[in-house]
């Protein structure tokens, strides 16, 4: 997709691609809780920006979502299971 891909396979079905894709330098996908933290701290995301944890365990995704609500100013919240989000 970030070569410019109009369609991706998944499950066996063609689906076009309708998103802008963008590489997020400086953040591993599999950052600890600490490592996203600093990452948002430094981001420019205006406070109160919803975010959604989306992959983990649910007990591990359910102490980054209190780690976050307590340490920062964004509305954080873990998807729930084969939850549709719309960005």
């Amino acid at each position: 997709m970030l070569e410019g891909a109009e369609s991706a396979k998944i499950h066996g079905e063609w689906i076009p691609v309708k998103a802008r894709v963008e590489v997020m330098h400086g953040l591993s996908g599999h950052g600890d809780y600490v490592d996203i933290q600093h990452w948002l701290e430094r981001s420019r995301l205006a406070k109160g920006t919803a975010i959604k944890l989306v992959h983990g365990d649910p007990q591990a995704l359910d102490a980054m979502r209190d780690h976050f609500r307590q340490t920062t100013q964004h509305r954080v919240e873990v998807a729930a299971y084969r939850s549709i989000l719309t960005l």
